[in-house]
């Protein structure tokens, strides 16, 4: 009788093992697949964040000015670019735009 048991105890925790096993696996493969979604839904935004603080740069330092709403988009804009990891570009491009007139009528 304890022979049976012990194979019995043997058999579950074994079955027991393979499923936790099993488990942990699937759970480390969700996760990257989660990281990976992320990072290409960061780099989407980066991308349409850099198009549009590029297209405000073009557009207004034409004029030497920005109206104040638009300053405050390209700040916040600006801010969430660098935060997903941005480049210098933009840093200078911000630089150029912080230098304009705000507040007038472009």
């Amino acid at each position: 009788m304890n022979y049976v048991i012990t194979v019995l105890l043997t058999v579950i925790s074994g079955v027991l093992v393979f499923i936790v096993k099993n488990l942990i696996t699937m759970n480390q493969n969700l996760q990257k697949e989660k990281r990976t979604t992320s990072d290409a839904i960061s780099a989407g935004v980066l991308a349409l964040l850099k198009i549009q603080l590029i297209e405000y740069h073009d557009k207004y330092m034409l004029g030497n000015q920005i109206p104040t709403h638009v300053y405050e988009n390209f700040d916040e804009m600006y801010k969430a670019y660098v935060a997903l990891g941005g480049n210098g570009t933009i840093k200078r491009m911000k630089e150029d735009i912080d230098k304009l007139n705000v507040g007038k009528t472009a």
